[in-house]
């Protein structure tokens, strides 16, 4: 009766939840449906734009593993709701923006809040909904999610052409409003609440000024030729602040950055494919709807409704994942997340000039499908294999991963295209820097068979 209690208001919860979820995961594709009509809007260049998309990725970068954190010992409820509110006034004042150095800043903001949201409401799950039923509820959780990012792009066309690139961030707030009165009621009595365990202040600040400093330092670096002495200084404190930082966790009983979850080798093959899923939702969220405007011409509408394909397969995988994963097993299924994204990434360097738009669909679905296995098989895989208590830390520094990754390639991509395209074209440029996440892609696969590999050895030790 008591556990019936607890659980009464379950799916309310993952309503709420999920919803909330849902504006945080639109905000990261439809954006970048506005990124052309930005740039035309607010006279900005394409290294200013690229600000506008890879400052969503640092923030989250420099702050995951620490909400993860706080997650834990504070309470997830807490922590959820603060980044609910952050993540609302920055959609504000982001399309209130008159120049696109402030809405660089609101777009820094507003990943403080999707940062919290994301940790926190994946970690929720656990709190909501008993162990036999959060695979089903993590499922629903990511199609609610994965529509999330498929309805972005077309959503993102159809509000630029009836009105203006600023509703992309407006459309939010009742969404907002909505979930929060989904969560009002459901969420009470859920969340386990640890004030009695010390925050290690001192970590906390290495992990947010190393990470910060080392992507400042390596964007600025790839962007300046490497030539930029503040740029070497930001590197080198950045990697300094973690390397003392890991130090310190050594000597510490409960660490900050917990290294130990890398002893799984299952969390191996989901962080390999998630650095995958951050090039996705970077480097080709970015160049893609330019490609599509720049040299297609297309209209808003369009380019929307093509780049929907990428998360319309997210939502796919999602509504399909809690079947997949009795049939497969979840390495299988991370194991070809890696698959599909190296040939989407092949795929794109055969995008010509005239390459039939129903080409463009093969590529855009296998990105989709890595993104969509790597975010619901990486919260399954750890809570499959991570006490309950590090739930919200190691999907944090999962997260990190994959931001840290996808901010990085897209900085150095977007170096390689400035320097090529200033010489020839666009289309050279699009194929340089494709060609540098072929290199990449090719390397996380490689790492990725071998990861398989012993883990099909774990697996026979232990039958």
């Amino acid at each position: 009766m008591a556990d019936r209690n607890i659980f009464r208001f379950k799916w309310w919860a993952l309503l709420g939840v999920s919803l909330l979820a849902f504006t945080a995961f639109l905000d990261a594709t439809i954006v970048n449906t506005a990124l052309p009509f930005i740039q035309t809007a607010l006279k900005a260049s394409i290294l200013q734009l690229q600000w506008v998309a890879n400052i969503f990725t640092i923030i989250l970068s420099m702050t995951m593993i620490a909400i993860g954190k706080f997650a834990d010992l504070w309470g997830r409820k807490r922590v959820f709701y603060f980044g609910v509110v952050i993540f609302a006034i920055a959609a504000f004042g982001a399309g209130l923006s008159p120049t696109v150095e402030i809405l660089i800043l609101f777009r820094g903001l507003q990943a403080l809040g999707a940062s919290t949201i994301f940790i926190a409401s994946a970690a929720l799950l656990s709190d909501v909904f008993p162990e036999h039923e959060r695979v089903r509820a993590i499922s629903i959780y990511g199609g609610v999610t994965g529509f999330g990012l498929m309805i972005g792009p077309f959503l993102g066309g159809i509000l630029i052409s009836l009105f203006d690139w600023r509703w992309v961030f407006w459309i939010n707030l009742p969404l907002i409003a909505a979930g929060l009165g989904a969560c009002s009621f459901s969420l009470r009595g859920h969340s386990q609440e640890k004030h009695s365990v010390k925050i290690d202040w001192l970590g906390l600040f290495l992990l947010i000024f190393g990470l910060g400093a080392l992507m400042y330092g390596i964007i600025a670096g790839a962007q300046g030729n490497w030539v930029s002495i503040s740029a070497w200084i930001f590197l080198g404190t950045g990697v300094v602040a973690l390397i003392l930082l890991v130090i310190l966790d050594e000597l510490r009983k409960d660490p900050l950055l917990d290294l130990h979850i890398f002893k799984e080798k299952l969390i191996i093959l989901a962080a390999l494919s998630c650095a995958l899923a951050g090039v996705v939702s970077t480097v080709f969220m970015f160049f893609d709807p330019l490609y599509l405007h720049i040299l297609r011409n297309l209209s808003p509408f369009l380019i929307g409704l093509l780049i929907a394909v990428i998360p319309a397969a997210q939502a796919l995988i999602s509504f399909v994942f809690s079947r997949s994963v009795k049939l497969f097993g979840v390495a299988n299924l991370l194991f070809f997340s890696v698959f599909a994204a190296f040939f989407a990434v092949v795929f794109h360097r055969m995008i010509q000039l005239d390459t039939p738009l129903l080409f463009l669909i093969i590529p855009f679905f296998l990105l989709g499908i890595n993104w969509g296995l790597s975010n619901a098989a990486m919260i399954t895989a750890v809570n499959q294999v991570i006490a309950p208590r590090k739930i919200g830390a190691a999907i944090g520094t999962i997260a990190t991963i994959w931001n840290i990754v996808g901010s990085i390639l897209l900085a150095v991509s977007t170096a390689i295209f400035q320097s090529v395209e200033i010489k020839t074209s666009f289309l050279p440029a699009f194929h340089s820097a494709i060609n540098f996440n072929i290199v990449f892609a090719a390397i996380i696969l490689l790492v990725s068979i071998w990861v398989r590999i012993q883990l099909k050895k774990t697996d026979k030790k232990l039958s």
